[in-house]
């Protein structure tokens, strides 16, 4: 049974994404909890580009930054290399006007490409994707 459920989820998400196209932060139909797993892996991987915090990396500004730079792999720094140093926040309102009028389905799909561009040793997927995308939504919608 617990093999059925996250393929069930993913699919209700993604069927839910395609019906509501609008504001995020009033379909997000993740759950507290399902939020809650997604911060483990979102520190445990996205956190290292877009800090614990969520707020992005800016160049220059390694030293007030967490986690620690140092702790990414030589790949990971030569990828924020090509960005110039930045990876964008993923919090506030600046991220949330980016994804006003999209559906759940384009922002779902847009956290999978993101975490697939990073090693997934210890990353089950998609059931990361669909918790990180559950506890980025609930961080930005306060729910």
């Amino acid at each position: 049974m617990r093999n059925v459920v996250w393929p069930l989820a993913i699919t209700l998400t993604v069927a839910a994404g395609f019906a509501n196209a609008g504001n995020l932060c009033s379909i997000n139909p993740y759950t507290k909890e399902e939020a809650a797993q997604g911060k483990i892996a979102f520190d445990s991987h996205c956190a290292y580009c877009h800090q614990y915090n969520m707020s992005g990396r800016k160049p220059g500004n390694s030293k007030n930054e967490s986690p620690d730079m140092r702790l990414l792999s030589e790949s990971d720094l030569k990828m924020l290399d090509g960005n110039g140093g930045a990876s964008p926040p993923l919090i506030g309102e600046t991220f949330l006007a980016k994804w006003r009028n999209k559906t759940l389905t384009d922002f779902s799909s847009t956290v999978s490409s993101a975490a697939n561009a990073f090693p997934t040793k210890n990353f089950e997927t998609p059931k990361s994707y669909f918790l990180i995308a559950a506890y980025v939504l609930y961080s930005n919608c306060a729910k």
